[in-house]
């Protein structure tokens, strides 16, 4: 489910989790406070799905704005 971080698919975002198999996580190479969303992302996944064995792939996307990096 790509929600782009928007809250007002905050309710849906739980009954996708609970039915997700495995996770991709994005986050902006060129923004921090998307890296530090993953933590938060990670813990939420968890916490909907009542456990921690689950596969989960971290990507880093605009890598290519190089210049734009903090």
């Amino acid at each position: 489910l790509d929600t782009a971080g928007q809250e007002e698919f905050c309710t849906m975002r739980e009954q996708y989790l609970r039915s997700g198999n495995g996770f991709l996580i994005v986050f902006a190479v060129t923004d921090r406070n998307s890296f530090e969303d993953v933590k938060r992302l990670h813990t939420m996944i968890c916490r909907v799905k009542d456990r921690d064995d689950f596969p989960v792939l971290l990507v880093g996307n605009k890598a290519d704005l190089e210049n734009e990096r903090h």
